[in-house]
């Protein structure tokens, strides 16, 4: 299934797997034991006794509902089947993830494949379709499990229980309908003349351009210095060590107590306490700048109080973002230096994480300013004058992504490609929009601005506007494999999904559990 739709399959999830394990083991400690044993179990063999037990021979547990049919897991059917699939494939391709990960994974991929499954029989089942006993037979002779000698065995068969060769029966009628459905969906498929025309015009056109590049990496020390100056509180540095407690407040003022009476060391509390990636250092935080520390408190103001610690001293008992906790100072706060080229590197790199808009904003300016002045003096002129160098492309159609299987955005030297420009819809249109001589508005490319000139304009050889005529059949089936079947598939009027909460109460429950 393409990633869009198993992330739609997941958006209605609370919250993963680990959390909700971490919440059993938290509250209560005896039931989380009981689901690991039950997990391990379920891993062992996920189709055997802890889950056949639980819903009996003929029971079963709905995990979503589909067009009002029920996506259910019962022993034999399509579901059932498609965990033991997963299972063995996961094993085969030798994946080493941790028991949960691995319950879950088997289970959800199960679940996606029986989705889709149903999906597909809903409209089958729509279009009146139906398998002749007779088909059904010739297919049952053939499978694996009921042939002896390389014949199939009436007596291997009839050693089935009625409902298992109920099950068997709808199995392998399903399975012919489904096969019908993909055959018909294929060998169906009709491209018109216009779309393949129209799919061979975007590759008939070719142009190259000039073009100049004003990369984000090239922020000027002098715009860092002036921020680090604008924003001197947030590039300040105090070193710390710090013990954070999930337990509540009272559970983090007995700890500091326990410091302070010299009952016992910061250091050992951090290790046995805290439940930060700082716990095995004794907590000990190291050079912290005050922007690095603000997401952890849920009021700014606190951390100033953290900021005018002195050595040695603790901090009150803080409620956190994750807990509450306090600060030990092990070497008071200090004022960034703006002339020290290391702390300017620390300021760069904020600002391109987190003020990448004023870094855009600033290049714009720039880059808007040479695309006015490329009109009245020259496009090469205008670089010039911006100090920057101009680089040339070869010729390319518009191919967004890449769809073609050639000619894509290639500079000269090739180093210079701005390789975000293929994913980048603005680019084909501001480009390809072009008059001669005419210079682009800024166009923003994930961590550059580019400005572009027609440089050139050709025709695509014959060969190449025939082949493309034929790529679009190839696209389109493409579609049919991709999200565009799959989204028709999995109308969201139509699927209901519970698979997290199901699986949670299900597969994750301890046998005496509620």
């Amino acid at each position: 299934m393409p990633s869009r739709d198993v992330r739609r399959l997941k958006a209605k999830q609370p919250s993963s797997v680990s959390e909700v394990l971490e919440k059993k083991k938290t509250t209560h400690p005896l039931l989380y034991v009981g689901s690991i044993i039950l997990l391990i179990l379920v891993v062992i063999t996920f189709v055997g006794s802890p889950i056949a037990q639980r819903i009996g021979t003929t029971g079963s547990i709905v995990f979503g509902t589909y067009d009002g049919k029920d996506i259910a897991y019962r022993p034999g059917n399509y579901f059932s089947m498609q965990v033991m699939n997963a299972e063995a494939l996961m094993k085969s391709s030798g994946q080493t993830q941790d028991t949960e990960s691995l319950a879950y994974s088997v289970w959800y991929r199960a679940y996606q494949q029986t989705v889709i499954q149903t999906a597909i029989m809903a409209a089958v089942n729509a279009s009146g379709a139906m398998v002749s006993t007779d088909k059904i037979d010739e297919n049952i002779v053939k499978l694996p499990q009921y042939m002896e000698n390389g014949t199939f065995s009436e007596e291997l068969w009839n050693s089935e229980s009625p409902a298992d060769q109920t099950s068997t029966r709808q199995l392998v009628s399903d399975g012919i309908l489904r096969t019908a459905y993909e055959i018909d969906l294929f060998t169906g498929l009709m491209t018109a003349s216009a779309e393949k025309q129209f799919v061979a015009s975007m590759g008939k056109t070719e142009r190259s351009f000039q073009f100049v590049s004003f990369a984000f990496s090239d922020y000027p020390a002098d715009e860092v210095k002036k921020y680090a100056a604008a924003n001197a509180e947030k590039f300040r540095k105090i070193k710390v060590s710090r013990i954070q407690v999930k337990g509540g407040e009272s559970e983090a003022k007995e700890l500091k107590k326990k410091i302070e009476d010299k009952s016992s060391t910061f250091e050992d509390l951090a290790n046995t306490y805290s439940t930060d990636s700082y716990a095995t250092s004794g907590g000990d935080m190291g050079w912290r700048y005050y922007y690095d520390l603000e997401s952890d408190f849920e009021n700014k103001e606190l951390l100033k109080d953290v900021f005018a610690l002195k050595a040695g001293e603790l901090s009150e008992v803080i409620q956190g973002t994750y807990g509450w906790m306090f600060f030990r100072c092990t070497s008071e706060a200090v004022d960034a230096d703006v002339s020290d080229s290391a702390t300017l590197d620390v300021v760069k790199d904020y600002i391109q994480r987190y003020e990448k808009g004023k870094v855009e904003d600033y290049f714009t300016e720039i880059a808007g300013k040479l695309s006015r002045r490329a009109g009245e003096i020259g496009f090469a002129a205008a670089a010039r004058e911006a100090g920057t160098q101009v680089a040339t492309t070869g010729y390319f159609p518009i191919n967004l992504q890449s769809v073609f299987p050639y000619d894509t955005v290639k500079a000269i030297p090739e180093s210079a490609t701005p390789s975000s420009a293929v994913y980048n819809e603005d680019f084909f249109h501001r480009g390809f929009s072009l008059g001669k001589n005419q210079a682009s508005p800024p166009i923003v490319l994930d961590d550059r601005i580019v400005v572009l000139q027609l440089l050139g304009e050709r025709q695509a050889p014959e060969e190449t506007a025939k082949s493309l005529e034929n790529f679009s059949e190839s696209l389109a089936y493409q579609s049919l494999n991709g999200p565009d079947i799959t989204g028709e598939l999995m109308n969201p009027e139509k699927f209901k999904d519970d698979f997290f909460n199901t699986f949670i109460t299900y597969i994750y429950r301890a046998p005496d559990s509620e």
